[in-house]
């Protein structure tokens, strides 16, 4: 009886150990499945390095698209090895940058998805939405983005590329978009030849920085993406008018239209009154510029001077500081007649002044990069209280 009892207890033990040793081995089956996955080998050139591997399903078929990006020695460009059935379909390039995020989304209706990129550098950075044709990627669409944080309700944020998460669809395929802003480009790249202004597109995300919010911006609406890129479409005229001078004091509409009492009855008083940025100008194309935050708290009183040939405001010298700005050396690290900013067009009632910021020599970088006048854009329309 107790030989019996005690092959039965060894039968019972053995059997569950089995039941465990078969329970963990599904776990064991994915894990090598995906080991396996990852060893595959694709035809990437040996003198590039892979930097990620990703599968998206651009074309909503039953097999996914397997998309490989490397990077060259010397870090100068990307590259994308794009492969379906295990055979390369697209092979793209472009520069390399610190920042490479894309977004897949069907936009028209068409069955294939179309590309959304934010590339480049914090203060050089390039959006777009891109098409695949003739197995080439062609930007239809250039565009600054705009965040909805659902913690910040009613509220508009910049949208930075590690904050963002999805593009806002509506009901057919529609998006989010507010026009008209006068925002020619937010970055040192030069504006598309077919676009007149870079349209403010609407994502999700929950933003890092939510101090930098967009304060003036026309209300949103709700088009489709070939709608949107009719109303961009054209080019900008970058001219001046033949009589232009620079000569008055220049600040943005909404400033005009709320000028304080005491500079309304004198246009030569200190502009410590004021809360917005603004540019006083000479007959002798040298003025001061009056440099503020985004709540109006004052940054620094900067000596200007107009260039007539490059039709920049360049930097001569900080006179005034304040406490909280004086992390570098003003007029040491900043060399005079440096530009700030580039008026693009315009005659002598209205500009449109491209900003810059301050180049830092010492340690190679723009200080300020956003806009004093409008945080929101590079490019901002300035109208002389002259007039």
């Amino acid at each position: 009886m107790k030989i019996k009892q005690i092959f039965c207890l060894i039968t019972i033990c053995i059997l569950g150990y089995s039941c465990k040793e078969n329970q963990a081995s599904p776990s064991k089956i994915v894990n090598k499945t995906s080991e396996i996955q990852a060893e595959k080998k694709y035809p990437i050139p040996s003198d590039l390095t892979i930097e990620k591997q990703e599968e998206i399903n651009i074309d909503n078929d039953d097999i996914k698209e397997v998309i490989i990006t490397a990077i060259d020695k010397k870090a100068d460009y990307f590259y994308e090895f794009w492969f379906k059935n295990d055979q390369l379909i697209y092979q793209f390039k472009y520069p390399w940058g610190e920042i490479n995020k894309k977004w897949f989304v069907n936009l028209d209706n068409d069955g294939l998805k179309e590309i959304i990129r934010m590339q480049g550098y914090s203060d050089d950075l390039e959006c777009a939405i891109y098409d695949i044709s003739n197995n080439q990627q062609i930007p239809i669409l250039y565009f600054n983005p705009i965040l909805e944080d659902n913690r910040y309700p009613n509220k508009y944020m910049w949208g930075y590329p590690n904050d963002v998460k999805n593009l806002i669809i509506k009901e057919k395929n529609n998006i989010q978009v507010s026009l008209n802003n006068y925002q020619l480009i937010d970055t040192e790249r030069p504006l598309p030849d077919n676009q007149k202004e870079l349209p403010f597109l609407f994502f999700q995300g929950q933003t890092s920085q939510p101090d930098m919010m967009i304060h003036k911006i026309n209300n949103p609406e709700i088009m489709t993406l070939q709608s949107v890129i009719n109303k961009v479409r054209g080019s900008v005229n970058f001219n001046l008018s033949a009589d232009f001078s620079i000569k008055g004091r220049w600040i943005t509409d909404y400033a005009k239209e709320n000028l304080p009492e005491e500079i309304r009855s004198d246009n030569d008083k200190g502009t410590f009154f004021m809360r917005d940025s603004e540019i006083l100008m000479y007959n002798d194309n040298t003025g001061v510029f009056f440099m503020k935050d985004s709540k109006g708290g004052y940054i620094a009183k900067i000596l200007v001077a107009y260039n007539i040939k490059t039709k920049s405001i360049e930097y001569l010298e900080a006179t005034i500081i304040d406490t909280k700005y004086k992390y570098f050396d003003w007029n040491i690290d900043i060399k005079p007649n440096t530009p700030i900013a580039v008026i693009k067009k315009g005659d002598n009632k209205k500009i449109y002044l491209e900003w810059k910021g301050f180049y830092n020599s010492k340690i190679k970088k723009i200080e300020f990069p956003q806009n004093p006048f409008n945080q929101t854009s590079n490019t901002v329309i300035l109208v002389n209280c002259d007039y």
